[in-house]
């Protein structure tokens, strides 16, 4: 057997009628189709041609190339077996690059169309998210709040057993926190201003509707029972801080309404 011996690259180069200009070109055209640059759609691109060039680009997180393959496809070709994926897709290259707006706007149009699709779950996962992602602290308008609470709700209810219905009760627990708070901060404001007409129907309200967030209605019934002692209801303010001492004993508000009701006893 002949020994292998490699050629320098001066030997090798001058066997070949190529200038160093023309090699690194080479290795550069080479790299960029390397790195998965691919050509655009002709003018008479299929549905299937535009489908495939606008996954390769999603994936490659060409979102503008993707979204371009995807509004001809959709706007081109309406009756396509590929439209159904292509709006969804659509969509999860607007959520990625987080234009929350835009995404919301196509996945809406997703569940509106294909309400019974195996994806309407991700769809409606997907819309809760984009206003989940941009929901602000409790002491905010909580408009996006609610909206991401309606999605992940209509998730629920359409989907149970989606692999997306348990992240989704999650997050309705973790919306509901955060509501529950806004509503508390709210209430707490009259309260605080004096406006106990005001304040009392919310107090009212935070304990009937948030029965699952023992924190949340601690806080709320020690409070309506200090709205009804400082408008000198005091058999009202003795039942609540008694209902609080009961219902959650363990709340540090109860110590607190254990306090006012002695304070109550002395002076009445």
């Amino acid at each position: 057997m002949i020994p292998f011996t490699p050629e320098p690259p001066h030997d090798i180069m001058m066997r070949f009628p190529f200038s160093r200009t023309h090699v690194i070109a080479l290795l550069l055209l080479t790299a960029f189709f390397a790195a998965g640059c691919i050509s655009r759609p002709t003018e008479n691109a299929s549905p299937g041609e535009l489908f495939i060039l606008g996954q390769q680009d999603l994936r490659s997180e060409r979102f503008e190339a993707a979204r371009e393959a995807f509004k001809r496809l959709l706007r081109e070709y309406p009756g396509s077996k590929h439209r159904r994926e292509a709006l969804l897709n659509l969509a999860d290259s607007y959520f990625k690059e987080e234009q929350y707006i835009e995404a919301k706007e196509q996945y809406h149009e997703y569940v509106k169309r294909y309400r019974f699709s195996p994806h309407t779950s991700r769809a409606y996962y997907h819309l809760g998210m984009s206003d989940y992602n941009q929901i602000l602290s409790f002491d905010r308008d909580q408009s996006l709040a609610q909206a991401a609470l309606k999605s992940f709700k209509e998730l629920v209810k359409h989907s149970p057993k989606s692999k997306y219905a348990g992240q989704a009760r999650e997050n309705i627990r973790e919306i509901r926190e955060i509501l529950g708070k806004s509503s508390l901060f709210i209430a707490r404001f009259y309260l605080r201003r004096g406006q106990r007409v005001s304040a009392i129907p919310r107090f009212r309200e935070i304990i009937k509707e948030y029965r699952d967030l023992p924190k949340i209605r601690a806080e709320a019934i020690f409070y309506l029972g200090e709205s009804f002692r400082l408008e000198e209801s005091y058999q009202k303010a003795g039942k609540t801080y008694r209902t609080l001492i009961i219902e959650h004993p363990r709340s540090p508000f109860s110590q607190e309404a254990y306090d006012r009701l002695l304070e109550l006893t002395k002076n009445n």
